[in-house]
């Protein structure tokens, strides 16, 4: 399986009408699909909101496709993997009206701040939710400046170990 080495965005079919808006952010292609979707996830966040960074280790490593379908956000990813890329920052800045979607690669930790009033954020990734496995870095100690000030972020976040302090598993160039 192979999953680009560094966030992709993903461009978006997109029609639209006086009835509004369709979209398809992903589609699977049996032959080059980044990865098979074992579960979805969905959040909404109001404005100023950061969520994140977050990764899972091994063995539940998990790539994750990224789309917004209400709202707008800053979309950041952060190179985990051990190289002269560690710790860089990818932004993405994704709407629904856009349709876009960010596909982001195993080794990264994903986050993002809502830019409007109630951002839904959709997720897809290609292993299952594994608690024990689930950690990130604390989004303060990235090297990004937020869009917006930020208004409210979780305990668990602000509990995440800098980014350097952060023990990678990963290293640049492998899965």
């Amino acid at each position: 399986m192979h999953v680009t080495a560094v966030p992709s965005l993903l461009p978006a079919f997109r029609a639209a009408d006086a009835r509004g808006v369709f979209s398809k952010p992903y589609s699977y292609d049996k032959d080059n699909a980044p990865f098979a979707i074992r579960e979805l996830f969905w959040s909404s966040s109001a404005k100023g909101v950061v969520r994140g960074m977050h990764c899972q280790l091994p063995p539940a490593q998990a790539a994750k496709l990224i789309w917004v379908s209400h709202g707008t956000i800053a979309d950041v990813a952060v190179d985990l993997r051990r190289g002269t890329t560690y710790g860089a920052v990818h932004e993405f800045i994704l709407s629904a009206e856009e349709g876009s979607a960010v596909l982001i690669p195993v080794g990264f930790a994903h986050g993002f701040q809502a830019l409007s009033e109630g951002a839904i954020v959709n997720y897809a990734q290609e292993h299952e939710y594994a608690p024990a496995t689930d950690t990130g870095i604390n989004w303060r100690t990235i090297d990004y400046t937020w869009p917006l000030e930020v208004s409210e972020t979780s305990p668990r976040d602000e509990s995440l170990p800098a980014l350097d302090a952060f023990d990678s598993p990963w290293v640049s160039g492998t899965r």
